[in-house]
């Protein structure tokens, strides 16, 4: 278990240290998730704040056909936060996205009190600057972006004080990219 413990802390540490391409004509963060992986990024960010804007830009990485057709359907994730001081598959507010039914959809996209729970938001075009924005109020997470549908989601109101930090795009649901992705996205904390 010592072991197990040893490589997790040097996966994590070597993670922390990772930087973020910067576009340096735009100042868009550069994420991408190689062919076979899941993560953009291993970094542990801490996120402060009562929630997040964030401009994305999705160019045509983001259509693609996964070997199992039904896992087509299921949810990458964007970017958002991990939240009450708890690991982010228990308390986390996300803007997810898929390719979906030919569309690029973006989705709400919260754990509470570890159960998962989504909405559609909308569809995207590609190479498009897309404004969004996911807000604590009380116990609510507010979700919105440019020309999408307003989405509501419960918070937990047992919700503990403590370090959260940054989520960043992965792909997956069960399955790996099938390719590369690229994503680029401006952010900023909302104090």
């Amino acid at each position: 278990m010592k072991r197990l413990s040893a490589v997790f802390a040097a996966i994590l540490f070597v993670g922390c240290n990772q930087t973020i391409d910067i576009d340096p004509d735009t100042g868009f963060e550069i994420f991408t998730i190689s062919q076979g992986n899941h993560s953009s990024i291993l970094r542990n960010e801490p996120f402060t704040g009562t929630g997040i804007r964030v401009t994305a830009i999705f160019d045509e990485s983001a259509e693609y056909t996964l070997d199992v057709a039904s896992d087509q359907a299921d949810i990458n994730k964007l970017v958002g936060f991990s939240d009450c001081h708890q690991d982010h598959q228990s308390e986390s507010a996300r803007i997810g996205w898929r390719w979906y039914q030919d569309q690029l959809q973006l989705l709400a996209y919260t754990y509470r009190e570890g159960q998962l729970s989504f909405e559609l938001m909308g569809t995207v075009d590609f190479n498009k600057e897309i404004d969004l924005e996911i807000l604590i109020d009380g116990d609510t997470y507010q979700y919105s972006g440019t020309g999408l549908s307003s989405v509501t989601m419960k918070r937990t109101q047992n919700c503990e004080t403590g370090d959260n930090y940054w989520l960043w795009p992965y792909f997956g649901g069960d399955q790996p990219a099938p390719h590369e992705v690229t994503i680029k996205l401006k952010r900023e904390v909302i104090e």
